[in-house]
C-alpha cells in the first residue's frame, strides 16, 4: 500500500506519524509488534500514527531504537515541538507580497486581510476552524501573521494598493452587526490613505469573470509579476506570463464594472449605518459566555460581570438581578480594551 504524500498544510506531528506507519509497514510489523519492541501500549502507536495525540521526545527515542532509524524520528520532534506558524506555500506568497510595488485584490467573501481590524480578523480565522482545525500555530499565531502583513501600508514606500470588493461582503455581519460596523468604519477610513484605492462591485452586476474565488495580482520590482488565487485553506501561485496576463485582464474588467472610489466609500458608509442600526435592535448571541465578576464588587452583591472568552463581542451585565445576571450590554473587543486602558490611566 502506498503511503499518502503529506500535504503542506498538515502538521509535523501528522508527518512523523505517517513516517512511523510507513516504516512499520516496510518491516511487515503489526502495531502490536511495534508496541512490544518500543515498550509502549498498542493504543499509543495508533495515536502517534494518526496524530490524535502527538509523539513525545521519549516516544520518538523508543521508536528510533525499535525501528533502527538512527535518531531520525527524534530529530523530527524539533518540528513537532515547534510547528511553523504558516505553511510553506503561504510563506512564499507573503515574501512576494512584502516586496510588491503594486498590489491588486478582488475579494468576494470577506474584507481583504490587509484591511481587516484585529477583531474582524480573529472572527474570520476562528470561523475557519469549523471547516478545518489549524495544526500550524492556532488562531493567535495566524492573527499575528495577518496583522504583520498590514505593515505594508505603513512603510515609507507604500505600494499602490487596489481593492475590488463584492457588495455582498459589506452586508455580511461577521462577528455581529456591532463588530461589522466597526470594520466598515475602518474600511472607509482606509480609503483616505493616498496609496489605497477601494472599489465596490454592485450586486446588480450579476455574473462576471472572477466569480468563484479571490484573486491577487502582485507587480514586483525584480522579477516577473505573479497572480495568486486563494481558497479557504490553500492558495495557488501562478508565474507563467500568459496566465498572469489573463488574470490581469480579468481584474481590469472588474475595475471597469465597479463603482468609483467615491461612490464605493458612500456605499460602505451606508452599510456601516445599517449595521449600527441593526446592532441596536438585534441581540447578540452570548451563548457560552464565561462571565466573571469585577474585582470592584461591593459587599451587597451589586457588581458588574464581564465575559472575555467570545471571539467577536464582549458582553457586560449587572449581576444584582439574580442568577440570570440581568440585562446584557455588548461591545466590541477593541472598544472594551480602550475602555479598560482608560480606567488604568
Amino acid at each position: 500500500m502506498t503511503n499518502p504524500r503529506p500535504e503542506p498544510e498538515l502538521s509535523p506531528a501528522w508527518f512523523l506519524g505517517q513516517e512511523v506507519l510507513r516504516l512499520r509497514r516496510a518491516l511487515g510489523w503489526s502495531q502490536a509488534k511495534l508496541a512490544d519492541k518500543a515498550h509502549m501500549a498498542v493504543s499509543r502507536i495508533g495515536q502517534i500514527e494518526n496524530a490524535t495525540i502527538p509523539a513525545t521526545r521519549d516516544n520518538a527515542k523508543d521508536l528510533d531504537a525499535a525501528l533502527g532509524t538512527d535518531g531520525f524520528l527524534e530529530r523530527l520532534m524539533i518540528l513537532v515541538e515547534n510547528p511553523p506558524t504558516i505553511p510553506d506555500w503561504l510563506a512564499l506568497y507573503i515574501d512576494l507580497e512584502s516586496r510588491a510595488v503594486s498590489y491588486s485584490e478582488y475579494a468576494p467573501m470577506h474584507v481583504p486581510g490587509l484591511l481587516q481590524t484585529p477583531d474582524y480578523a480573529r472572527t474570520v480565522l476562528t470561523a475557519g476552524l469549523i471547516r478545518k482545525p489549524s495544526p500550524t500555530g492556532g488562531v493567535d499565531a495566524q492573527l499575528a501573521t495577518r496583522l504583520k502583513r498590514q505593515k505594508i501600508i505603513q512603510r515609507g514606500a507604500t505600494p499602490a494598493l487596489w481593492f475590488v470588493l463584492e457588495e455582498s461582503l459589506l452586508r455580511r455581519p461577521v462577528g455581529g452587526p456591532l463588530l461589522m460596523a466597526e470594520q466598515l468604519g475602518h474600511l472607509a477610513a482606509m480609503a483616505d490613505h493616498p496609496a489605497v484605492h477601494i472599489q465596490v462591485l454592485p450586486e446588480s452586476i450579476g455574473a462576471h469573470p472572477a466569480l468563484g474565488g479571490s484573486l491577487i495580482l502582485l507587480a514586483l520590482p525584480d522579477r516577473a509579476n505573479v497572480a495568486y488565487l486563494e481558497g479557504s485553506s490553500i492558495g495557488q501561485l501562478f508565474e507563467e506570463p500568459a496566465k498572469v496576463a489573463r488574470f490581469g485582464l480579468v481584474y481590469d474588467h472588474l475595475q471597469a464594472l465597479a463603482l468609483t472610489p467615491s461612490e464605493s466609500v458612500a456605499m460602505i458608509r451606508l452599510a456601516q449605518e445599517d449595521m449600527t442600526k441593526m446592532s441596536r435592535t438585534q441581540p447578540h448571541d452570548v451563548t457560552g459566555a464565561d462571565f466573571r465578576k469585577s474585582t470592584r464588587s461591593n459587599n451587597e452583591g451589586a457588581c458588574v460581570e464581564v465575559a472575555t472568552n467570545l471571539p467577536s463581542v464582549i458582553p457586560v451585565r449587572d449581576s444584582k438581578h439574580g442568577p440570570q445576571g440581568g440585562p446584557t450590554m455588548t461591545t466590541t473587543p477593541a472598544a472594551w480594551a480602550t475602555f479598560v486602558t482608560g480606567l488604568k490611566a
